[in-house]
């Protein structure tokens, strides 16, 4: 009887301990969840920022444009001027894309749901934040060409124009070497991590990281069982 009684006891604090930890095991994967949501959450914000100021930059452009070709004679300056101002319009258009895209791939995350799922949402995600960076900075020489004019060209210095040819030289030879490199390759080169800190790409990197160690908690415990 004793014996049985002794049993009955070691048994329920058996039950207790593995409740316990049942209990404390979904709390550290809660845990985890509520930091990942926390990193996509802060994402949000700064792409919706990036959307507003993108779309009221594209409606300037546009204005301009519309005003010069309604109001101005044909001219070089006016080829310089509609020609720059549409370039940057559609980069811009086309970084707007993107952020609503991010946006949409956020929303879509369920981390409560498939792990891989959500991996694959979060790379997609930290492809489109290089390739929206990427093309951003292709914008940058057309803000040296848009006030060239038929004056410029026919009456301007040497001195004048050896300036504007480094400037607007330096400004493409950027813009195309920021293409090529900003990639996965490079992504352990330390210029590329302060490049890109304002960007999310490393609230996104700490989301991979927080579900990785979801799913390795995960696999840990069925191999327990």
């Amino acid at each position: 009887m004793e014996d049985e009684y002794l049993k009955k006891i070691w048994s329920s604090r058996d039950n207790e301990t593995e409740d316990f930890l049942k209990i404390d095991d979904q709390s550290i994967e809660l845990m985890q969840i509520r930091k990942v949501r926390h990193k996509l959450k802060s994402l949000l914000l700064p792409k919706v920022i990036g959307i507003i100021l993108g779309l009221g930059w594209i409606s300037f452009m546009f204005l301009l444009t519309y005003l010069c070709f309604l109001y101005t004679p044909m001219s070089l300056g006016k080829v310089f001027f509609v020609g720059s101002l549409s370039m940057i319009l559609l980069i811009t258009g086309f970084g707007v894309i993107l952020y609503v895209k991010d946006i949409f791939t956020i929303r879509q995350i369920d981390i409560s749901g498939s792990v891989t799922f959500t991996q694959r949402k979060l790379a997609t995600l930290q492809l489109s934040v290089l390739n929206s960076v990427r093309v951003l900075w292709l914008q940058l020489p057309f803000y040296t060409t848009w006030y060239i004019n038929y004056e410029m060209i026919v009456h301007g210095s040497i001195i004048l124009w050896i300036i504007q040819i480094i400037i607007t030289g330096l400004t493409v030879w950027l813009a195309i070497w920021l293409f090529i490199n900003i990639n996965y390759k490079n992504l352990n080169k330390k210029w590329i991590h302060h490049f890109i800190r304002g960007y999310g790409f490393f609230r996104i990197n700490q989301a991979i990281d927080f579900i990785n160690e979801i799913d390795d908690f995960k696999d840990d415990q069925n191999n327990l069982k």
